[in-house]
């Protein structure tokens, strides 16, 4: 047997392979994320093995799972790993045929198989080649028009390879149809082979032994019937890790939903509870200690004490209602418009002087959010109080991958920095989520604070 004698059945899988081989090439080039090593190594690997090494690839693909649930979109799922099959079964369909006309050279079927196997491969080459559109209505005739060819085909034969023929042929027509459609073509390719198989026993059995060609008809039907139902279970196996891929994933995101769903009406429930209680008594403990400092007009000492609890309380009211503020902000919201909101507040109520820096703009939880937003406050506070301060520079940005926020005052400065409940609770907050809080002071020169918070996350653009 000579190749020429072959091309008709040889240059459409040759064709094929080239053009893949290109196709694969191409695209691999135009991969600008792939790394040179890698690139080199799959071209190398297509150029030497071909349509084994695409089918490789194929079959390693991250594939993407589509967002429907219905069977028709999840079974679409599969299409590279379905490509990867088809590359190989076209590899399989191809060195069994070859084989299988060797065995027949010289025989009264060898051209009549030559062109058998030549048609059935091209109408394999056009069912899985075809777009989707155009294969679909070409979709039932195709496969039944190979598996038809597999009962001449399986008469002419004298090798008995015909039964791989079979299989291949049973597995191309399963692989890319849906899974209903999938059952009818494997009931079509075990009825094929049956009768193309009984034909060649009921023809071999004149001139052998009828015994042997039973037990061989029978061996060869068992192992057709288990090859189409072992094809044919995987393939519903893998829609059905599909479909649960997916619906877990759809269940991943509506618990996500939910969570956050509960988490701002928790958060709203505890600002309206903050604002309901505590900030209606605070509110009317400030009144009563007005009404009390009128009453104790002429003792200084008591007038003085009762201003202090005033202050006291009002500052105290001032810091809830920012907390209910920060509770209650939306995620939409972002930090750095609620940082800007607070320190236009407080540029109008002390006339401090701010300039803020932000060289990162972070998207942050809303605990992460209250601990600097009420540090930011607590540092301004102090500089007025304590530090007499008229200016300060507020630095926002990454540090070795978490946020540091750094505040400077041009207050009076100490050498011995104290710490009071205000600063105590502070690095206690911080502490809580992994923090870090130094301060540094130096007579005349005001105050450093330094804090970072080891969770930071860019906000999306």
């Amino acid at each position: 047997m000579q190749i020429r004698e072959i091309w008709p059945f040889l240059l459409p899988g040759v064709l094929l392979q080239l053009s893949l081989q290109i196709l694969y090439i191409a695209k691999s080039i135009r991969q600008v994320n792939r790394k040179p090593l890698l690139c080199v190594l799959y071209i190398l690997s297509v150029t030497v093995f071909g349509l084994a090494a695409i089918a490789f690839y194929l079959l390693r693909a991250e594939k993407k799972l589509s967002k429907d649930t219905t069977t028709e979109k999840v079974e679409k799922a599969n299409h590279l790993t379905n490509k990867g099959i088809f590359l190989l079964l076209l590899i399989a369909y191809q060195v069994m045929g070859i084989h299988m006309l060797a065995e027949n050279y010289e025989t009264s079927a060898y051209i009549p198989l030559i062109w058998l196997l030549t048609f059935s491969f091209l109408i394999m080459l056009l069912y899985n080649l075809l777009p989707e559109k155009k294969r679909f209505r070409a979709e039932p005739l195709l496969p039944i028009l190979q598996l038809a060819l597999c009962i001449p085909i399986q008469y002419l034969d004298s090798s008995g390879d015909n039964l791989f023929l079979s299989i291949i042929a049973g597995f191309s027509a399963i692989n890319h149809a849906s899974l209903s459609r999938a059952k009818a073509y494997g009931m079509g390719a075990m009825g094929a082979y049956l009768l193309g198989s009984m034909a060649r026993t009921i023809h071999l059995s004149r001139i052998g032994e009828t015994a042997d060609l039973i037990r061989y008809f029978f061996v060869n039907t068992i192992v057709v019937l288990l090859a189409l139902l072992a094809f044919y279970n995987l393939k519903k196996q893998m829609i059905t890790s599909v479909k649960l891929e997916s619906a877990l994933r759809t269940v991943n995101e509506q618990s996500e939903k939910l969570k956050r769903l509960a988490v701002v009406e928790e958060r709203n429930r505890i600002a309206a509870e903050m604002h309901d209680t505590v900030g209606h008594t605070l509110t009317a403990a400030v009144h009563t200690l007005e009404a009390a400092e009128g009453l104790v007009s002429k003792s200084h000492e008591a007038q003085k004490k009762i201003q202090q609890g005033t202050d006291l309380v009002r500052r105290g009211l001032s810091e809830l209602r920012a907390s209910v503020k920060v509770v209650r902000v939306e995620k939409k919201i972002g930090f750095a418009a609620t940082l800007e909101q607070l320190l236009k507040e407080i540029r109008s109520d002390t006339g401090l002087d701010i300039n803020l820096v932000m060289e990162t703009e972070p998207a942050l939880p809303p605990l992460q959010a209250g601990i600097l937003l009420s540090a930011v406050k607590e540092c301004t506070t102090n500089a007025i109080r304590h530090g007499q301060a008229t200016h300060v520079d507020i630095l926002i940005g990454e540090y070795k991958g978490k946020l540091r926020l750094t505040f400077t005052d041009n207050g009076c400065g100490t050498a011995d920095v104290k710490y009071g409940s205000g600063l105590s609770i502070m690095t206690e907050r911080i502490d809580s989520v992994g923090g870090v809080l130094e301060i540094e002071s130096t007579p005349g020169e005001g105050f450093t604070v330094n804090l970072i918070i080891p969770t930071l996350q860019r906000k999306e653009s």
